[in-house]
């Protein structure tokens, strides 16, 4: 199958939209967003997002031993595409961050939550890295989140706001 045809067809199954950060060699924040962020275990708590083999970022998240999943707001839709655009040079200027230490992944301010993560596992799958992250702390906002459906991005509906018993 085509690769475009199948992006096509896969843009069916809609998605959250995350921006996962972590720190290069010299403690810059890096970034990008991601819709293949999934859950996989809760014991123990494992999440597992993928990256392109082509990626600019690929070096440093390979090396990083943390990173953090900002899952993204309704009203974020700026940020999502700011962090998916490889032309942007500096995707963190003027952005409110949260940072608990120099060495901590950057988390993105106002998001619905974050999750950081120590790095479990990795292996390459195709065109991609898989990488495993183990929760070591989460943070919940709540609000609606932003959603990715058919090549665009949408609010999440409202029934989405409601507490799950």
């Amino acid at each position: 199958m085509p690769p475009r045809a199948l992006r096509r067809l896969l843009g069916h199954f809609p998605t959250g939209v995350a921006i996962v950060c972590a720190r290069d060699a010299q403690g810059k924040p890096v970034g990008l967003t991601i819709n293949s962020f999934v859950p996989v275990s809760l014991q123990p708590p494992l999440v597992l997002w993928n990256l392109a083999l082509h990626a600019q970022s690929l070096s440093t998240f390979q090396r990083a031993t943390r990173f953090a999943i900002s899952v993204l707001a309704s009203d974020q839709e700026a940020l999502a595409r700011r962090f998916a655009d490889p032309q942007v040079r500096d995707r963190f200027d003027g952005l409110p961050l949260l940072e608990d230490d120099e060495d901590a992944p950057p988390r993105i301010a106002a998001a619905v939550a974050h999750l950081t993560c120590t790095r479990h596992a990795q292996w390459p799958v195709g065109d991609h890295l898989l990488l495993a992250g183990r929760i070591i702390d989460v943070h919940e906002n709540g609000g609606a989140p932003l959603l990715f459906h058919r090549g665009r991005f949408q609010p999440g509906p409202q029934e989405l706001l409601q507490e799950v018993r």
